[in-house]
This record gives structure tokens, sequence and C-alpha cells, in this order.
């Protein structure tokens, strides 16, 4: 089973406007394109400081430790990339919502419908046969 957030978005123009769920846990996504994982996300902010953050470290520190910068960037950012995604989904003005427990994206996303009934839905009339 995996965590997922529901980030919903209260200026919404619908009247119930599906949240974009992040899951929790590691990012093997970012773990391998570091900070264009995280553009691939959504994460615009935090992956642009990211790569101004790499390509500092790049010019200012000897070629030799290189590699292990690198590595340790992408596995830092990777650990994080959940708490990474939801800060920046609180700076967009979203707001978290419970953990949902489901094994994929979309069962978390029909779980957190279940609990929200939409106001513009139709009403469940009785049984013809009753």
């Amino acid at each position: 089973m995996k965590l997922f957030t529901p980030c919903t978005d209260p200026a919404s123009s619908r009247p119930l406007g599906l949240p974009v769920m992040v899951q929790n846990g590691f990012s093997w996504r970012v773990m391998f394109f570091g900070w264009l994982g995280l553009l691939t996300y959504g994460a615009w902010i935090s992956g642009l400081l990211a790569a101004a953050a790499s390509i500092l470290l790049h010019v200012f520190i000897a070629s030799r430790w290189d590699i292990a910068i690198i590595v340790g960037i992408h596995a830092l950012l990777a650990t994080f990339t959940a708490e990474i995604r939801l800060w920046e989904m609180r700076l967009n003005g979203r707001q978290m919502g419970l953990p949902i427990p489901a094994p994929s994206k979309d069962i978390a996303l029909i779980r957190w419908a279940d609990r929200h009934t939409s106001p513009v839905s139709p009403p469940e009339f009785p049984c013809a046969s009753s």
C-alpha cells in the first residue's frame, strides 16, 4: 500500500475540482534525472532552485568531487520529493487533505471522491420495483 496526499484547489471554478494526488515516498524518476525529474512533476520553483544549486556546486567545487555531489543531490531530492511537491502545492494555494492509503493513484482518487459528494450530482431515486 502507498500513501497519497490529495491537494485540492479552493479557488477552483468547478463545484468539485479533482485534487492532485502526491505519492509519499522515494521517487526513482528524480533519482535518475535530478532536478529535471522535479520539473516533470510540475514543481517549477524547487526544480529551478535545485538546478541553480547544482550548477553553482559544479562551478565552485573541484572536479574530482563532481560525481559524488551529483549523486548526493539526486538522492536527497529523490528522498524528499513528496515533501518538496507538497511545499510547492502550498505555495500555489492548494490545500492538503488527509493521506489516503491505496495501491495506485487512480484508486486513491476514487477513495477521495467517495468521501466528497458533489453538489451537482443527481439524487439517487428509489428502485421502481419497490
